[in-house]
């Protein structure tokens, strides 16, 4: 009977360990990759959500994401709106991604902070070899490309970049959620900001 226990206690053991090191599951379609990060899949999308400088934002009124997407495997183009992008603050609210023309217009006085959670992102988040990196995204830095109100995505195309919010009060600690509506479907992607 002891040798059982002492088995089956060792087998538990080995158990945990495994699980302790795979990511996490948040929801349904979410996994939390690391601290400032979660990946969503869905029936017409994959996203890595980066939310190391939101996390250093708690109190300013620019909420910043950096976002990798790609269609999912079998889904075809998949046409992301500017429209279609907003977050839910954790008391509740609504808010859309700012315009372009608003990104240009407070550039200057968010560069440093949407360059830190550029380069605070690795080039590529969702391992795979098979994909090339797409030219357009919602929102442009003065000087850079145009922007595009609608983000054409393939399971080969990998596109990313910012993505910027207006946040009247102050970004505040708790669960957010990033929103993507879709054709078929959206991606409601949670992500937790905690006080520092």
């Amino acid at each position: 009977m002891r040798k059982i226990q002492v088995l089956m206690l060792g087998l538990l053991t080995i158990v945990i360990c495994a699980c302790s090191t795979r990511s996490v599951t948040v929801e349904e379609g979410t996994r939390k990759l690391s601290r400032y990060s979660v990946a969503y899949e869905g029936p017409e999308l994959e996203v890595i959500v980066r939310t190391h400088q939101a996390q250093r934002d708690i109190g300013n009124e620019w909420l910043i994401l950096v976002v990798q997407m790609r269609g999912a495997h079998g889904s075809g183009i998949t046409d992301i709106r500017r429209t279609g992008i907003s977050v839910r603050t954790p008391d509740g609210r609504r808010l859309s991604l700012i315009t372009d023309a608003e990104y240009r217009r407070v550039f200057g006085e968010i560069r440093s902070r949407v360059q830190r959670a550029l380069s605070a992102t690795p080039a590529y988040g969702i391992n795979e070899i098979s994909f090339r990196p797409c030219d357009r995204w919602f929102l442009e830095e003065p000087g850079g490309g145009f922007a595009r109100e609608v983000v054409p995505l393939s399971a080969v195309g990998l596109c990313s970049g910012p993505l910027v919010f207006s946040v009247p009060g102050g970004v505040q600690p708790g669960r957010w959620r990033l929103v993507i509506e879709l054709e078929e479907s959206t991606a409601d992607i949670p992500f937790e900001l905690e006080i520092k």
